[in-house]
């Protein structure tokens, strides 16, 4: 039986994600929520998990690019070398995903990469109080796909002592670019978790079923006073209703969990 981690995505990145992933904890809708630093929500997404209790279901979800959705985010890295270059940023601030390198040329960006990991790593470490998941981080799923990023990823997650990463979607595997970059971020001592969004699972899941532990990725949000999971529309998902999708889930028969039991 797979054991399924039902996680909210982008934890501090506007004020609406915010309310939407505190009213989500309260409500027993999801385990877990990755925490992004680089942004001006931040302090706002702090208060919410200390005074809702939930810090320890909180873990790090590495940033480096703008927000896809277009949400009031204005992220900026914390390293001068990230800020500085022009694949990563502009006046300052993330590229949206499509600025991020690919070429293999860039491979020698992965010292700058890891920084700005370690970095935003310290950071959440501070803002969490050491009361949060240290042992787990997110990506966004795109980020494995550049050579720096995949690379950057395994030397930190060595020296880090990492136990979990999620860095690859199920509807990625097929695809031979992906399984090298993949590989490259993968080491012995991380456990290899790979996701899928909320609807792909409902409408797709008889192709992995067989999967141990999958993480259930959602963007909870409030679109014209209606709770949403606002999955960004290039995945080619309906926003759906947040409380109706749990719901069926759990009416499937699934056992959840949370990163701190994987």
């Amino acid at each position: 039986m797979t054991r399924i981690i039902l996680n909210a995505d982008d934890f501090g990145k506007s004020s609406t994600r915010n309310r939407a992933i505190d009213d989500s904890f309260k409500q027993g809708l999801i385990c877990s929520a990755g925490l992004i630093v680089t942004g001006k929500h931040l302090q706002e997404a702090v208060d919410l998990m200390f005074k809702g209790d939930y810090v320890d279901h909180i873990h790090l979800h590495f940033n480096l690019s703008a927000n896809l959705l277009q949400e009031d985010s204005e992220d900026a890295p914390l390293t001068d070398a990230i800020r500085l270059d022009p694949f990563f940023c502009k006046d300052g601030q993330f590229r949206p995903y499509k600025g991020l390198p690919r070429s293999f040329s860039s491979i020698r960006k992965w010292r700058s990469v890891y920084r700005e990991m370690a970095a935003q790593f310290e950071l959440f470490k501070s803002v969490t109080k050491e009361r949060a998941n240290y042992k787990h981080i997110d990506f966004h799923l795109w980020y494995n796909l550049t050579w720096p990023v995949s690379i950057a990823l395994n030397v930190f997650s060595l020296r880090y002592h990492i136990r979990s990463v999620r860095v690859i979607g199920i509807h990625q595997k097929s695809i031979l670019r992906y399984r090298v970059l993949s590989a490259l971020s993968w080491n012995v001592r991380v456990k290899y978790i790979p996701a899928t969004n909320i609807d792909y699972f409902l409408s797709k899941r008889s192709s992995f079923e067989n999967t141990p532990v999958l993480e259930l990725y959602c963007h909870p949000n409030y679109k014209e006073g209606v709770f949403l999971d606002d999955s960004p529309s290039y995945l080619g998902h309906d926003r759906q209703p947040m409380n109706d999708q749990i719901t069926k889930l759990k009416s499937l028969g699934y056992s959840f969990i949370s990163w701190e039991k994987v």
